[in-house]
């Protein structure tokens, strides 16, 4: 039996979402930018099942169950009276996953409003005495230094396990670009993370849309997009049928990417990249005042279109993310 890679590694990630958003995109915008596969709520997309029934599924599908908890005990199930969070740390125990824990820094400073009071408060103290007596934890601060502690943490624990930790981007040298698009276009959560070189002509600069910013993990204002037409035919027709279509950059980078001129064709590394985000549509209906009620004429005279609701959707993006420009062989 082959002993997995690391970028073959499916690292479960468990916490609060609400108050932790920033710590949640840390953790997993720096698992993927080492090609890890993270199974989280980010991911799970919309199913016909409970949601504690969709983290406890997927849970099940991974290789290592990675948790920090904060000041808040989360959403309760109903039937065992404990967190979603508490019932996912019990069953990773239970499936025998490498169980990595951390827990914030008592002194550091969180919103007021997500901190939990009460019964939830007494719960959530009870459950971080029962991790802390069940297995070595660490303490973390800001979503930087939970990430940096994470995967230095994975980098000595997990070949005690058996993991290997291997740098499958070397790898992928080996491998064609349009191979590497193909398997990319069917199962981008798996092959997030890989590189690619090849030569294309780039579109004008955009800014990069909230919604993919979103989507993956960047500060909005700080990325930018071009599209992408490669000069090889095949890699061009394999992005014409549903492959990435754009490349991103931010910080620094897209400073480089944003000079590119847009006529001369460029050799680029780029690393393949997913993402979700979600959206809410406004449900409507009639309001009506209530003094207008004596007559028909007057009722539908007065009716007001109020938004009562609102629908989540899920949206799935992928691309390309600029890593060198230049570099290595089309």
């Amino acid at each position: 039996m082959t002993t997995p890679k690391l970028s073959d590694i499916n690292f479960f990630v468990s916490s609060t979402f609400v108050d932790m958003k920033e710590y949640r995109d840390a953790v997993i915008k720096d698992l993927q930018s080492r090609a890890g596969v993270i199974n989280a709520q980010e991911f799970f997309g919309s199913r016909d099942k409970k949601p504690l029934e969709t983290c406890l599924e997927e849970l099940e599908r991974s290789q290592v169950f990675v948790m920090f908890l904060g000041p808040r005990y989360g959403s309760v199930d109903s039937s065992s009276g404990k967190s979603f969070v508490e019932r996912e740390y019990e069953r990773a125990g239970e499936l025998n996953l490498p169980r990595f824990a951390y827990i914030m820094d008592d002194d550091q400073p969180f919103p007021v409003k997500f901190v939990s009071k009460g019964e939830d408060a007494v719960k959530l103290d009870a459950f971080k005495r029962r991790v802390r007596s069940n297995l070595t934890v660490s303490p973390y601060t800001t979503p930087e230094d939970l990430a940096q502690k994470l995967y230095s943490d994975l980098k000595r624990e997990l070949p005690k396990h058996g993991f290997v930790l291997g740098h499958k981007a070397e790898a992928d040298s080996d491998i064609s670009a349009s191979k590497l698009i193909q398997e990319f276009q069917l199962l981008p959560k798996l092959f997030h993370g890989r590189k690619a070189t090849f030569e294309v002509t780039l579109g004008r600069s955009e800014r990069a849309t909230y919604q993919e910013c979103d989507a993956f993990s960047y500060d909005y204002g700080t990325a930018i997009s071009r599209s992408v037409a490669p000069t090889d035919p095949d890699l061009r027709h394999r992005l014409m049928n549903g492959g990435p279509r754009k490349v991103f950059a931010h910080g620094e980078v897209a400073a480089q990417l944003m000079k590119l001129s847009e006529e001369v064709p460029t050799s680029i590394t780029v690393k393949f990249i997913q993402g979700s985000y979600r959206s809410s549509t406004p449900i409507y209906d009639l309001e009506y005042e209530h003094d207008a009620f004596h007559s028909i004429a007057a009722q539908f005279a007065a009716k007001n279109r109020v938004v009562v609701d609102y629908r989540d959707s899920w949206h799935f993006v992928t691309g390309f993310e600029l890593v060198e420009v230049g570099s290595g062989d089309s």
